[in-house]
């Protein structure tokens, strides 16, 4: 596996002689370079290539912000990280859009160096070739929105409670009527209706929440599609049909009240990698579109056969840029290959792949209506006889949506 290239870019010195210090043990599989300014940084990257850059907020002449907008325009396939400690509000907004990541200073060490790690990984030998080039493609990934940096930032406070969740929530018009559409479906049988963003936050739990208000940003900085089989609302509404039937089934099948949350989770963000193909390349993926409509092939296989990677591979890269959690990032990358994870036992991962089968064939004149179930996923989880209860259950569960 090639060395990973990664540049830290940092006003101050001594900050920069603490990471190098730090990440001493990292030269094995690092090859790093450290640089004490904007231009500087540039110039660096004109003479090498990097995978990442981790860059201060606040700094004299070109600050983190305007250093990552050229590094987006210049080399838009680049991890960027920001390291930042004392960065006012509208620095701060300024690189929501421009950032796959932001750390606070002062930060854990091993949390710096799992984050490093992990985008190398993704950005590294592991990945496809093909990947990177259509990710490199690619103007502009979707940033991590504001809101979801907002509530993760609340959440890492030991009292943070529902009510001051609910509050962040409510600052978005948008995803607080999203959210509340949700909780009070009849998908979660309460026997009242929830009116306000606190009372949901309690009723959906943390990481449903999270995942809404990620899901509702990245479609909010999508541009429409141009597709004539596919449309925004069309994904939308596959993936929270998805995220409620893998919830259904998850609960169906005895598992514990964090796999359910977990399957919920990853119905909801299963075909992010859609979004990201269709948004940046409407014409190639109509094409993708008018295969699967007209040949009744699978949407990877017609993917592959006209990118070739598919939306599961794209997707998987984009969250694992985000740093979710990998049980997710197992559900992005093998919902339409449940087999690759073998466990020998009822998984989230199962859950999410029969749903989206279940969900679409429910949609057989859409894209999402070619995929068949992984019998021998099923069979070695021993619930491959479960099928026609869960289609059951899915649809009754459509059907008061």
């Amino acid at each position: 596996m090639p060395r990973q290239q990664i540049l830290f870019v940092d006003d101050e010195p001594m900050l920069l002689q603490g990471l190098q210090r730090m990440l001493r043990p990292y030269r094995s599989e690092w090859d790093m370079a450290f640089v004490d300014g904007g231009e500087q940084a540039l110039a660096k990257l004109a003479e090498h290539t990097f995978d990442v850059i981790v860059t201060d907020m606040r700094m004299p002449g070109m600050n983190g912000a305007d250093l990552l907008k050229e590094v987006m325009r210049r080399h838009p396939a680049m991890v960027r990280i920001v390291l930042s400690g004392h960065a006012d509000e509208s620095l701060v907004s300024q690189c929501v859009g421009v950032a796959h990541q932001y750390i606070s200073k002062p930060c854990d060490p091993e949390q710096l160096k799992a984050l490093i790690q992990n985008a190398c990984v993704l950005s590294g030998a592991l990945v496809d070739e093909e990947v990177r080039k259509v990710i490199g493609a690619i103007d502009r990934l979707p940033s991590v929105p504001s809101l979801y940096l907002e509530l993760k930032a609340a959440l890492s406070m030991e009292d943070v409670d529902a009510h001051e969740l609910g509050s962040i929530i409510g600052k978005d018009i948008g995803m607080t009527a999203k959210i509340l559409k949700l909780v009070n479906s009849s998908f979660f049988g309460l026997r009242r209706v929830v009116s306000s963003p606190h009372e949901a936050v309690t009723y959906l739990g943390i990481d449903t929440i999270k995942t809404l208000v990620l899901t509702n940003g990245i479609f909010e900085q999508s541009k429409p599609f141009k597709t004539r089989l596919l449309t925004l609302p069309d994904l939308w509404h596959h993936s929270m049909t998805v995220a409620a039937g893998a919830k259904t089934i998850a609960q169906a099948e005895g598992l514990d009240l964090a796999h359910m949350e977990e399957a919920f989770v990853g119905g909801v963000l299963h075909d992010v990698g859609v979004l990201i193909l269709a948004s940046n390349f409407p014409d190639l993926y109509d094409q993708v579109a008018g295969l699967v409509v007209s040949e009744r092939i699978s949407l990877s296989t017609a993917e592959k056969e006209l990118f070739g990677v598919t939306h599961a591979e794209v997707g998987a890269y984009l969250m694992g840029l985000w740093g979710l959690p990998a049980p997710i990032l197992n559900i992005v990358s093998l919902h339409h290959r449940a087999r690759v994870q073998d466990e020998g036992r009822m998984t989230p991962l199962i859950s999410v792949h029969a749903a989206d089968v279940i969900c679409g064939g429910h949609e057989q004149d859409s894209v999402f209506g070619t995929g068949r179930l992984d019998q021998m996923a099923l069979e070695r989880a021993g619930v491959w006889e479960r099928r026609d209860v869960w289609a059951g259950l899915v649809a009754q569960g459509e059907d008061h949506a």
